[in-house]
């Protein structure tokens, strides 16, 4: 029988050995019916699930790769509000197959994450499932001066990445062809990053409209035309494809860009901004590269090349 006590024991200490200004962020910290938080200006708050079968497979994801994956997902939403994370809460459902160590990995993993980005535990909660599951709730804190949204593309602007796309979906083909050998791309959808630093290069340059890929490029694309009312022209140039993915998808009789579009929980930050402040954001971040152009609504909201791959659904089942 797994020890409730001694795993949320473990989990605080953890976390307060990572976080330097831990006794300052957590006024209470775990251990009461509810944690106090110091003041906080401007609170952003964001939720994320992770559910076996559904987001992870135990036999592809060992027990830390869960938990610092489902920290850095959860937390990538703040990056994209260019927040600074202040605290995580968990509630763990832990299946009656789930074992003392596994449960202890994962929670090793989550300590791991939260040392990353500098985020401090604020408490949480463990149950019986079915299913091994995690429910996460992040508090961050936002600027004074630019709150991104979805809905502030404009005709005229362009679409941009912070980053290679595809190759999560690549890796996650691999897994699924029982092709472990690839490793570098496996990692890719096993340990992907939140662009806290991408976001703080953005937010210098004032670009207000930013969400984070996790739907793959044509969802979150997609997201942003209905928010804006506004048509996105997708586009990627190949020489913007990652040489990986141009590689696997050779050997497997794919197309890249197909990858690279459908993508799915790349993590990047996709951005759309008037092209002038996009030539002053590439000198601060390189990598950045464009992906398509706003233009004025004509009753579709994405348009992009024919595709035999659909976006990436979280609620898609048989991953």
């Amino acid at each position: 029988m797994i020890d409730e006590f001694k795993l949320i024991n473990r989990l605080i200490k953890s976390s307060g050995e990572n976080h330097p200004d831990a006794k300052d962020v957590l006024l209470v910290p775990p251990g009461d019916d509810a944690c106090l938080l110091s003041r906080i200006e401007r609170p952003v708050i964001t939720t994320d699930t992770q559910r076996e079968d559904i987001h992870f497979k135990r036999e592809w994801q060992t027990p830390e790769e869960i938990g610092l994956k489902a920290v850095t997902v959860t937390l990538s939403d703040l990056a994209a509000s260019f927040a600074k994370p202040i605290s995580l809460f968990i509630n763990l459902g832990m299946p009656p197959y789930l074992s003392q160590k596994e449960a202890e990995e994962i929670y090793h993993g989550i300590g791991i994450g939260l040392k990353k980005y500098c985020c401090t535990l604020g408490g949480g909660n463990l149950s019986d499932t079915d299913k091994l599951s995690l429910d996460l709730f992040a508090i961050g804190e936002g600027r004074d001066d630019i709150f991104p949204l979805r809905s502030m593309a404009k005709p005229g602007d362009g679409l941009y990445c912070t980053g290679p796309l595809g190759l999560a979906r690549a890796g996650l083909e691999a897994l699924q062809q029982g092709n472990f050998s690839n490793q570098p791309l496996i990692s890719f959808f096993k340990s992907p990053i939140a662009r806290f630093d991408a976001a703080e290069i953005l937010a210098k340059h004032k670009v207000c409209c930013v969400i984070d890929i996790s739907d793959g490029l044509k969802g979150d694309a997609r997201h942003i035309g209905e928010a804006s009312k506004v048509s996105i022209e997708l586009s990627i140039e190949k020489r913007h494809l990652h040489p990986d993915l141009v590689t696997f998808c050779s050997e497997n009789r794919m197309d890249p860009q197909d990858l690279a579009m459908a993508g799915g929980e790349d993590y990047e930050l996709l951005f759309s901004c008037p092209p002038e402040i996009f030539e002053q954001v590439i000198k601060d971040l390189p990598e950045a590269y464009p992906v398509g152009r706003c233009l004025p609504f004509n009753g579709e909201y994405v348009l992009a090349p024919p595709s035999t791959l659909s976006s990436f659904q979280h609620g898609k089942k048989g991953r």
